[in-house]
């Protein structure tokens, strides 16, 4: 969670799904997920409730890598195993790129 606060410092902390949320102007855009039993920490990247899936295939981030996973075109899922170690350049990165792509203004 450090690390996504360090990369959005514009962003209000609050709470989405009952898990911390990283919200602008209102607007929730990546929320974690932790399982209560182990398993894997898992950050939803998103465009808040009203978001559809246009279904045309243009994935929100273009050029993100396999370490996503994208359920529709306008969410994406990145895993991280309890234990293994985060690359938080890459996950700072990809905070700061689906905020850019979504055009909320700092």
């Amino acid at each position: 969670m450090a690390v996504i606060a360090a990369a959005l410092p514009e962003a209000s902390l609050g709470r989405k799904w009952n898990a911390p949320s990283f919200a602008f102007g209102g607007r929730d855009l990546i929320t974690l997920n932790h399982p209560p039993k182990g398993g894997q920490v898992r950050v939803i990247f998103h465009r808040g409730a009203g978001a559809k899936d246009t279904k045309t295939g243009a994935r929100l981030l273009p050029e993100a890598d396999a370490r996503l996973t994208w359920p529709s075109d306008q969410r994406a899922i990145a895993c991280f195993p309890f234990g293994q170690e985060i690359d938080e350049r890459w996950l700072a990165a990809t905070c700061r790129a689906w905020v850019d792509a979504v055009g909320i203004a700092p």
